[in-house]
C-alpha cells in the first residue's frame, strides 16, 4: 500500500485540536492547583493533600500527553517532507511513528482521566461524611 501525501495532511487539524485539548487541561490544572494549595495553606486536611498529590500526577500525564501529542505531530510534517521529495519508505515510516506517538498520548490521556476522577471521589466522598 502506497501512503500518499494528502493522508498525513488530513491529521493536521485533529493533532492540532488535540493539542489545544491538552493546554487547556493543563492550564485548568494549574489554576486548580494555585487554588487548592490556598486552601491547604489555611486548612491542612488529608482530602486536600490527597486531591494535590492527584494533580501533581495528572500535570505530569499532561506533560506527557503533550510531548508526544508535539512529537506526533513533527512526525507528520517530516512524513509530508518525505513523501513530498519521493522518498516513499521514509516517509511511510516517519508517519508510523506519527501515529505510535499519537496513541501513546491518547494513553496518557487516558490515565489522566482516570485519575481525574479519583480526585472526584474523594470530593464526592467528603461530602458524604458530612
Amino acid at each position: 500500500m502506497t501512503l500518499s501525501i494528502t493522508t498525513p495532511i488530513l491529521l493536521f487539524p485533529a493533532i492540532s485540536l488535540i493539542l489545544l485539548a491538552y493546554t487547556a487541561k493543563f492550564a485548568h490544572l494549574a489554576n486548580l492547583t494555585r487554588n487548592l494549595n490556598k486552601q491547604y495553606s489555611i486548612d491542612e486536611t488529608a482530602g486536600l493533600l490527597h486531591q494535590i498529590k492527584n494533580l501533581r500526577e495528572r500535570i505530569y500525564l499532561i506533560k506527557n500527553m503533550q510531548v508526544f501529542g508535539t512529537g506526533s505531530f513533527c512526525l507528520c510534517i517530516i512524513s509530508i517532507f518525505m513523501l513530498f521529495n519521493n522518498w516513499l519508505l521514509a516517509g511511510q515510516i516517519s508517519f508510523w511513528l506519527s501515529t505510535v506517538a499519537m496513541m501513546v498520548a491518547l494513553y496518557f490521556s487516558l490515565k489522566e482521566i482516570w485519575l481525574s476522577t479519583d480526585a472526584l471521589k474523594v470530593v464526592v466522598n467528603e461530602v458524604y461524611k458530612r
